[in-house]
């Protein structure tokens, strides 16, 4: 990409024209080759933030740079489509996920939550904290945070109460 940006520079139209065509097929072959992929950002946001809960980390040094520039590095903040917020690390990886929409709520049968969120996602209760199913879900969100190594922690706002989960 640099190389393609660069030839822009060149004020020769026939030096200009050979350089971005050189640029091109080394980006075209770049691709072809699976050494490079290209992704909207709007794409790369939304997959980033499925990946959450998930067994993968070191995300922000891929989608960090979507989030640049922001006045305080080390809490930036992206807010969703949904009304949710993501909090980030200084590194870029989410660190938290506050006022996720959830669609439903249920008990498993040992009484531990089953949480299923507005995108599908569903979470589980891991520990034996007791925590209400609440009758109505309309208007409950639910904040999920890292713990430590891969465990993750959530609180829904119709309790306060917090406990261990992971995603299905």
């Amino acid at each position: 990409m640099d190389d393609l940006i660069a030839c822009r520079a060149l004020t020769s139209d026939s030096e200009r024209l050979s350089c971005m065509d050189r640029a091109a097929s080394a980006l075209d072959s770049a691709i072809s080759a699976g050494e490079l992929t290209v992704v909207e950002r709007q794409r790369a946001v939304v997959a980033e933030r499925n990946t959450f809960g998930r067994a993968v980390s070191g995300t922000g040094r891929i989608f960090g740079s979507l989030f640049a520039g922001s006045e305080n590095e080390h809490s930036v903040e992206h807010a969703y489509d949904d009304g949710s917020v993501a909090e980030r690390t200084e590194d870029g990886d989410i660190q938290a996920l506050r006022g996720v929409p959830v669609r439903a709520i249920r008990a498993d049968p040992f009484g531990k939550l089953v949480i299923t969120l507005s995108d599908g996602q569903v979470w589980r209760q891991t520990d034996s904290q007791r925590v209400p199913v609440p009758r109505n879900v309309e208007g409950v969100t639910a904040d999920i945070e890292r713990g430590a190594m891969t465990s993750f922690f959530m609180r829904l706002s119709s309790n306060r109460t917090r406990f261990r989960a992971a995603r299905d």
